[in-house]
């Protein structure tokens, strides 16, 4: 059965989860627009087959450069608790070292949590994405973002900027000589009298600017001199007047019209760009992996409590969708971005079943939070690999927004200036500007195709549907499992699914079955599932990043490197002949000498350069190298 009509016959979860995915797709793509109001066209979004559950104890609270410790302490859903109020000391100590051996320094917890919240966040958007044609996220293994773009500001030079014409030069000479004193050689000795006396009077002029306000201040606070303020400030208001009059009738306005002159001196901007965004890059490069004597690039995200899934403070999209409502159409359309979504993800899954929307995959928890039975942790007692979607009647509630990421160390100026180049390599390395020329396999030689925006969070997802089928038995089997071994009589089943119930035979990992989707401080199920006749609910609590937003890099560098800093050909395009069979192979020549030689002494011939390496079949040949010619059968 094809995806399309498989799609068309599925359940009423899988078509509602698929309408779903088009009401994200369609907002996001409209955010994607350009000065213009057109679509921007470099903007790229791409789903994740399963979602990355976001564990608040992991990327809460993070530090800031304006200061990350805080003064409660850091519960496990993230949150901050009360402080605990110190204790009384037994005994007051003698002495001050006796006082500080009595209670021994110990970390503080506050600060160490949001250090790590940084670094794990830091490196969470650093994670290059991989553009793709599909819609599905992937991300380019062992590359980062932050390293692609440290290599292009380290080849980055700006081009040479060319002497200022005559005229200009003329301006800046005589600027110059009004403002400081040259010898007979040229050099510069110092101020000119005319620069003396206008450092002079400008700063009496501050001196009176900053003496009134300062007089203002004093009569604000002192009801005397607040009362006779309106008289007094007369005195303070004329030595305002003064010192400004002086400042430029004893030349300051030429003074100033100099110093205009020679900062307006026109340079490189590129220059100045990379010169900046190297610093900036360095600046950023924080101590956040702890007693790792290794740097992160810190990078923070907006909202900052895009962790917590009850903070609706920022502003959230709730979606509802209804399966009932649903026509064939919207399930099947040609343009639909769930049904697209849906195709590529079957087709490119291995495995007996493959992977469609409508399949759960889930490593179950039997512990219940008011259960004290060991045995209530049977954590194999509800695996299973996948099953179809046979539901009907089916309703989708979620809620979304879309995170967006800031990288303060990044100055993307640099790709839309003129005016550099990378050094040895060809226009277009970093990115050619296009989503087409970035796919693989002709896009992994780029070397910033592609830098993540922001991605979406989907969270507490409820889904409600008729006749769960295999579904149903399967969570009903964990549920009746977990009753038998606990003492608890809830019917509901805490455990870990894929968001919005899409998992496959993708199974979670037992490090994000506890404590991610905790619904609350009395609850660690990752979802519960309740069932009243034929109708089941599925509540998958906390929340996860199902889609990237990246933008594609413009077109950079826009110009080749120079020849001049390109490797040179010596072999004239011509291949070094085969030695002859009979012929010894020669030894190796010695090492140079470490002295040079003496004056009028012969050095030894240099070695003969060895012939360029051919290149493999498909290849051309790199930028300036002649290609040799075929010789003939």
């Amino acid at each position: 059965m094809s995806t399309h009509t498989e799609l068309q016959a599925s359940g009423g979860v899988t078509q509602a989860l698929v309408a779903a995915l088009d009401q994200i797709h369609s907002a996001i793509t409209a955010r994607m627009v350009g000065p213009d109001g057109k679509p921007s066209g470099t903007a790229v979004y791409m789903h994740l087959p399963v979602g990355y559950p976001i564990d608040p104890t992991m990327y809460s609270f993070p530090w800031t450069p304006a200061g990350g410790s805080t003064s409660a302490a850091v519960t496990s859903d993230g949150r901050f608790a009360p402080a605990t109020p110190a204790a009384e000391p037994a005994a007051a100590a003698t002495t001050p070292a006796a006082a500080l051996a009595a209670v021994p320094p110990k970390p503080d917890p506050q600060l160490q949590h949001s250090l790590q919240a940084a670094a794990f966040t830091s490196n969470l958007v650093d994670e290059m994405l991989m553009v793709t044609k599909n819609g599905i996220a992937v991300a380019w293994p062992n590359r980062k973002v932050s390293f692609a773009y440290k290599t292009a500001l380290v080849g980055m030079q700006a081009e040479e900027v060319p002497p200022p014409s005559p005229e200009i030069q003329a301006r800046i000479d005589a600027a110059k000589k009004t403002l400081f004193t040259f010898d007979a050689d040229g050099n510069m000795t110092g101020y000119s009298r005319k620069y003396e006396i206008y450092n002079k009077n400008r700063k009496a002029y501050e001196d009176a600017v900053s003496d009134f306000a300062n007089a203002f201040a004093a009569a604000t606070t002192d009801p005397v001199q607040g009362q006779s303020w309106p008289v007094t400030s007369a005195k303070y208001k004329g030595a305002v007047d003064r010192a400004r009059a002086d400042l430029f009738a004893m030349g300051g306005q030429e003074v100033e019209d100099a110093i205009a002159t020679t900062q307006s001196i026109g340079s490189s901007a590129a220059a100045s760009f990379i010169a900046q965004a190297r610093t900036l890059f360095d600046s950023y490069q924080l101590g956040l992996a702890g007693a790792v004597a290794v740097n992160v690039p810190y990078s923070y995200i907006d909202p900052s409590s895009w962790w917590d899934r009850k903070n609706k403070d920022f502003g959230t999209v709730e979606v509802h969708v209804e399966s009932s409502r649903l026509t064939s159409g919207t399930a099947g359309g040609s343009t639909s971005f769930g049904r697209s979504f849906y195709d590529n993800s079957s087709s490119s899954t291995s495995g007996s079943v493959g992977y469609g929307i409508g399949f759960f995959g889930a490593s179950a928890n039997a512990s219940h939070a008011k259960s004290s039975a060991v045995s209530g942790m049977h954590t194999d007692s509800a695996s299973w690999s996948s099953f179809r979607d046979e539901t009907s009647n089916a309703t989708v509630d979620f809620e979304w927004f879309m995170a967006t990421i800031r990288r303060p160390w990044m100055l993307g100026d640099l790709f839309h200036m003129d005016g550099w180049h990378i050094v040895g390599k060809p226009k277009g390395c970093i990115s050619d500007g296009t989503v087409d020329g970035q796919l693989p396999p002709a896009g992994t030689d780029k070397l910033l195709p592609m830098v993540p925006k922001g991605f979406v969070v989907i969270r507490n997802v409820k889904i409600s549907a008729d006749n769960w089928g295999a579904a149903g038995d399967s969570f009903q089997k964990a549920v009746a499992d977990a009753s038998s071994n606990t003492s608890s009589s809830s019917t509901s089943f805490g455990g870990s699914v894929g968001y919005m119930g899409l998992g496959g035979s993708v199974q979670h990992s037992e490090s994000e079955s506890h404590g991610v989707f905790e619904s609350s401080s009395s609850s660690g199920h990752g979802w519960n599932f309740h069932r009243e006749g034929q109708r089941g609910t599925l509540e998958i609590h906390g929340s996860q990043i199902v889609g990237w937003v990246g933008e594609i890099t413009p077109l950079a560098p826009k110009v080749d490197a120079p020849q001049s800093e390109k490797p040179k050909d010596t072999s004239g395009g011509q291949a070094a002949p085969a030695a002859p069979a009979s012929t010894p192979t020669p030894a190796p020549a010695p090492a140079p000498p470490a002295t040079p030689p003496a004056a009028g002494t012969p050095s030894a011939p240099a070695a003969p350069a060895a012939a360029p390496e051919q290149p493999a079949a498909g290849t051309p040949p790199a930028a300036g190298t002649q290609t040799p010619a075929t010789p003939p059968a």
